[in-house]
């Protein structure tokens, strides 16, 4: 089993770090893992590519999605181009503000491999732990690491943060959007009829989801959210 994760970063080069690192940090029976980050080249600090080329590395299968300038804002562009291109069984559509539960991807396979899951033709989500804005702002800010880097069993950090709300699998919201490759050929869907759309304001995933024929909640095990101020372009997230 082949699963892409379908990440879109602008501005959040350290929390990518802490994502990447999370799927590093996987364990058990796991599928095949892929990664494909869309970018705008020479953005943030460090640069995303400077975060690729670190975790690439350290044994991480990614695929490259640089992006024009004036494309940088809106996911759904990259989204569509992975539908296109994959050869995954699986596309998981993920914001890259995120930390996985070590077992996660283990977790997933095996729900995927029963006969309630691996047939779906519709889009999965699952809930994730959003925690809580004001501490995570305040540690980031206070974080003197040298990204990119690796952090040590990072998904029991973020467990042990405060929570502020937890839920939305039964969204299918744009940070889980889990869906099989092979319905989505013979649906001949792509992400986005939309091009202009920007992320904050994008109608994207809910088209999505429709045009898969709806969703469904699939439990998984912690997805960790790492919350962030919804400030200007100058701050590194």
């Amino acid at each position: 089993m082949k699963i892409e994760v379908v990440i879109h970063c602008y501005n959040y080069q350290r929390r990518l770090n802490w994502m990447l690192c999370s799927i590093l940090q996987q364990k058990g029976d796991l599928p095949n893992i892929e990664v494909s980050v869309s970018y705008l080249p020479n953005n943030g600090n460090p640069t995303t590519e400077k975060v690729l080329d670190f975790f690439e590395e350290k044994g991480l299968k990614i695929i490259r999605v640089p992006l024009e300038k004036g494309q940088e804002s809106n996911r759904a562009i990259p989204r569509s181009i992975r539908t296109e291109k994959t050869d995954a069984d699986w596309l998981l559509f993920a914001d890259c503000d995120l930390v996985y539960d070590p077992l996660f991807f283990d977790d997933l396979k095996k729900k995927l491999e029963d006969d309630k899951y691996k047939n779906v033709e519709i889009v999965m989500g699952a809930d994730r732990h959003s925690l809580d804005i004001p501490f995570c702002i305040k540690y980031f800010e206070e974080d003197n690491r040298e990204y990119p880097c690796i952090i040590d069993n990072i998904s029991k950090i973020t467990e042990e943060w405060p929570k502020m709300k937890s839920g939305g699998g039964g969204i299918a919201a744009g940070y889980f959007q889990l869906a099989s490759v092979k319905v989505i050929r013979q649906k001949n869907i792509i992400y986005s009829g939309t091009k202009g759309d920007f992320w904050r304001r994008t109608k994207s995933d809910r088209e999505f989801r429709c045009r898969m024929g709806g969703r469904m909640a699939i439990p998984v095990l912690g997805i960790y959210h790492l919350n962030h101020d919804r400030g200007g372009p100058d701050i590194q997230r």
